[in-house]
């Protein structure tokens, strides 16, 4: 039987899905991955259990790699089962170690000798859990774009801040005692020197070659190369083992036996609460910057393998797989970047090589405590140094020159604090320039989108020739504002001040504010808005509010903008609000305008021939909230509006009416699809008693063949009418792109 292939996996039944998998094509990369992947796997959970557990903690050792394997094996396995992405591999994460390395010294240091290794348990813990609830919210509620808001170089901060934690960590774990500047002296004396130095070098050395040698097997030859290096310096220098383990040189001695020892029941008594509730501010740091950290990773996967992941899905992945993970006191993890690649560059195209690589961290876990033991803790102090210099590069020597300068004063800000002071102390500080590169960054940009007046901007009223000209000469008088975006104090300011500029240079009557695409307004712009009343009210300009949201209205009502003859309105949109300031405009000339159709239609085409073609329409009276057109209605008739007023709208079920266009004297009704013969595309309603003349499609046909000169005078009258109106588009459109 054929079978079909998704995302690398084989469709099709149970037994032939398995007999799939062990074909050598498939096992055999997926064997190669497992043991590549498991080896980096386990050397990372050691690094950052190595990492926590350092200092006074170091006795615990032992039990902390139980804990970063356990959460490793389940975090790859669960990742791997539900990631979108069937050859994902996640890892135990170098951010969240270092934060959680710093609490756990904190808390160490708090609390009695005995209930260190209960208390340190829970801090790692609840982290974990805490991410894999954040995770899950995230991903359920597909709100996986909010953690991209964090600003760039805030986010850089926290990054390179975390570099310099791992780079100290893997000199403490070297070293044998944690980092500290006023013990540097004695960590620069020869002794300590040639503990931490040669890995440092290491760390530094792998980082040079990652630059330049790219091939997907560097890493784990890195570490390997570390490791016979250490031991052929050992066989050169002829120290036993023993001797090597004693001295602090290796991780162990460990038991024989599984390294799996979670906090037990008669530990939980001896936790200290009290230590732990004050680390929660670096726990919640570690757990936001996770979450950015993991889009990123993910990201960084779309791109490289060239295809399109459901963030969401990987969010929700991660967040069960730290679930699992946390209840056993794991670390926090999440898909890896590097181990994903190296997965999908063997070969691997199916769930098998994720699943080896769990099933490798797992035989570590429950077998390899004796093992570990032997490894040297210059291989994970190398590790962490490279982990941590790559950090550092990054942002502060590539950045250097990818930054603007006020962006990488921020980084090396926050690098600083976090360095001389304290993670939490750099957290606030990144928060406080998050804050203040929202504020200078959005205070640049305009909260106007467009700046109008009467002359480029008119409503949707076609109004007659005379009340055209007089917008035309006193547009300017009107002044039209389409804002955009959130408005808080800076913007409403600088708004408040173009007004009073332009009021105090241009003669202006009307104001208008559109509201339409404001998504909020901060209780402090209130005062700038009062302001803007109170400077319509001093210079006797109207000021009208458009398009405001109902939360929009009622603010405004909370803060004592409310109608107020003469000086403060509101309309429904911006198109009825240019409507009543051009009635303004215009009322001396529209209320002396109306006039008998065949004055309009000569102004149009002087001569006889008009005068007989509005002999041949008939004359109809129409009361107010009639329908001339019905939406969808058959193209036989046209009208032609003496008097009144009409309105087209498109009829939207569910929906308020759309205005499309209000027409008076002079204007025609319906022409568009008399003449194509296309079904009306709107309603026509008459808005007030309207005097219309009418023409069928039969009386055109009759003046066609009895009085050609009239039929001629009346398509010369519609091209006329049209071309207005198309001029009338245009320059709307050309005054909102300017």
């Amino acid at each position: 039987m054929a079978t079909a292939k998704v995302d690398g996996a084989t469709a099709g039944s149970p037994g032939e899905r398995l007999r799939a998998e062990l074909q050598p094509r498939r096992l055999v990369p997926a064997l190669i991955s497992g043991v590549l992947n498991g080896a980096l796997e386990v050397a990372l959970a050691v690094s950052f259990a190595a990492l926590v557990f350092s200092g006074d903690l170091s006795p615990y050792l032992a039990r902390g790699i139980g804990l970063a394997l356990f959460s490793a094996t389940v975090g790859v396995v669960i990742v791997t089962l539900l990631s979108s992405l069937s050859v994902s591999i996640s890892a135990s994460q170098s951010v969240p170690a270092a934060i959680v390395a710093l609490a756990a010294t904190a808390v160490a240091a708090a609390v009695a000798p005995e209930a260190q290794f209960a208390t340190v348990a829970v801090v790692i813990a609840l982290t974990t859990l805490a991410a894999g609830l954040v995770f899950l919210f995230l991903g359920h509620f597909r709100l996986t774009g909010l953690v991209r808001f964090l600003p760039y170089p805030v986010i850089g901060g926290f990054l390179a801040g975390t570099g310099w934690l791992l780079l100290i960590g893997g000199v403490g774990i070297m070293a044998g005692r944690p980092f500290t500047f006023a013990g540097l002296g004695d960590l620069l004396a020869t002794p300590a020197l040639l503990r931490w130095l040669p890995g440092v070098l290491a760390g530094a050395l792998i980082l040079f070659l990652a630059g330049r040698v790219r091939h997907y097997l560097f890493l784990p030859a890195a570490i390997l190369g570390v490791l016979l290096l250490f031991y052929v310096a050992v066989y050169l220098s002829g120290a036993p083992v023993a001797e090597l383990s004693a001295g602090g040189w290796l991780l162990g001695p460990f038991p024989a036996s599984s390294l799996l020892q979670p906090v037990g029941p008669a530990e939980w008594s001896q936790v200290d609460w009290s230590a732990v509730w004050p680390q929660a501010p670096n726990l919640l740091a570690a757990v936001g910057i996770s979450a950015i950290a993991l889009l990123l990773n993910a990201t960084g996967l779309e791109l490289s393998l060239r295809r399109d992941l459901d963030l969401n899905r990987e969010m929700r992945s991660a967040g069960w797989a730290n679930l699992v993970a946390g209840l056993g006191g794991g670390f926090v993890g999440y898909h890896a970047l590097s181990l994903t690649m190296l997965n999908a560059r063997l070969g691997v195209t199916s769930r098998l090589g994720g699943l080896l690589v769990g099933v490798v961290v797992g035989v570590a876990l429950l077998f390899g405590g004796a093992a570990l033991g032997l490894l040297p803790k210059m291989i994970f102090g190398a590790l962490l140094a490279y982990l941590g210099l790559s950090l550092l590069w990054e942002w502060v020597v590539v950045a250097a020159r990818r930054l603007p300068r006020i962006d990488y004063a921020i980084v090396v800000g926050i690098l600083v604090i976090i360095a001389g002071v304290g993670f939490l102390q750099g957290v606030v500080v990144g928060v406080i320039a998050a804050v203040v590169m929202f504020v200078v960054s959005y205070s640049r940009s305009s909260v106007v989108k467009h700046e109008l007046d009467g002359r480029s901007f008119a409503s949707r009223v076609t109004r007659s020739a005379q009340a055209r000209a007089l917008l035309a000469d006193v547009g300017q008088q009107a002044y039209y504002l389409q804002l955009q975006g959130f408005i808080f104090f800076g913007t409403a300011y600088g708004l408040l001040e173009g007004v009073r500029v332009r009021v105090r240079h241009t003669p202006t009557r009307h104001v208008v504010l559109d509201f339409r695409q404001v998504i909020g307004l901060d209780s402090t712009a209130l005062l700038s808005f009062d302001k803007l009343r109170q400077l319509a009210h001093d210079n006797g300009f109207t000021l009208t509010f458009a398009g405001l949201s109902p939360a929009l209205r009622a603010q405004f009502a909370q803060g004592g903008l409310r109608e107020e003859p003469d000086v403060l309105g509101f309309t429904a949109d911006l198109d009825h609000a240019a409507e009543w300031v051009e009635d303004q405009l215009c009322l001396m000339v529209e209320s002396i305008n109306e006039q008998p159709l065949d004055n309009y239609l000569q102004a149009i085409v002087p001569g006889e021939a008009t005068t007989r073609l509005v002999n041949h329409l008939a004359r109809r009276d129409v009361p107010a909230g009639a329908t001339l057109i019905h939406q969808d209605d058959e193209p036989d008739v046209m009208y032609f509006i003496e008097s009144g007023q009409v309105t087209a709208q498109l009829e939207q079920p569910g929906r308020e009416p759309l205005r499309l266009e209000t027409m008076r004297g002079g204007r025609t009704v319906g022409e568009l699809g008399f003449y194509l013969g296309t079904r009306r595309s709107a309603t026509v309603v008459a808005d007030r008693p309207t005097v219309v003349y009418v023409l069928t499609q039969a009386e055109l046909a009759r003046l066609e063949r009895e009085d050609p000169a009239a039929a001629h005078a009346f398509h010369r009258v519609i091209v006329h009418l049209l071309g207005e109106r198309v001029l009338h588009l245009v320059r709307a459109v050309d005054a909102l792109r300017a």
